[in-house]
């Protein structure tokens, strides 16, 4: 092995292990959603009728079979370990490195996501109509999937992270190009 594999291959684990501050959200974001989806499968109540195999599911279905009845599947399996535990990782990569890098820590970061200047955009705040519309999608896109899938018990259903999704993915794309500066007028 040379030198160059072995440098690149220290910098691909450097960029997994020490998360940049955008990945380190990332990581967050989907560990937190994972460990939520974990603890509501171990209670039943990921799906009206169905558990859920993460080493099934992520597998596809090699080693285990992804969906399984409440009434036949097991509570807990060690897919279900393994899937907990590999979130919970995520989540504390990011928790770690966002506290390394960011001033004033974990505290500061989690207070940022909810005083910003996005929310304010939601009543009219500064930031135009983008940063407003944006706003709004997002909260749609959130609150959509949170309420609808209280009231269904369908927390893995793939139109409602469709809809969910393109809201979402609409809010942060409206919001991000609203902070853009402007452009050269004879561009267009």
């Amino acid at each position: 092995m040379s030198s160059e594999e072995n440098t690149e291959e220290k910098g691909f684990l450097e960029l997994i292990s020490n998360p940049s501050m955008g990945l380190s959200k990332w990581y967050i974001a989907i560990g937190a959603w994972g460990l939520v989806l974990a603890v509501l499968n171990l209670i039943g109540e990921i799906h009206p009728t169905y558990r859920v195999s993460w080493g099934g599911l992520f597998t596809f279905e090699l080693l285990a079979d992804a969906f399984g009845t409440k009434d036949n599947a097991a509570t807990f399996v060690a897919g279900d370990a393994v899937f907990m535990i590999a979130c919970a990782v995520l989540v504390g990569l990011g928790l770690r490195s966002i506290n390394e890098s960011k001033e004033g820590g974990v505290a500061s970061f989690l207070e940022s996501m909810v005083i910003n200047d996005t929310w304010p955009a939601l009543v009219g705040g500064e930031g135009g109509m983008m940063r407003a519309i944006g706003a709004w999608c997002l909260l749609l896109g959130f609150g959509f999937y949170i309420a609808f899938s209280v009231m269904n018990q369908t927390w893995i259903d793939l139109g409602v992270y469709s809809v969910s999704i393109t809201l979402i993915a609409f809010g942060f794309a409206l919001d991000s190009a609203s902070r853009a500066p402007p452009g050269d007028d004879t561009v267009m």
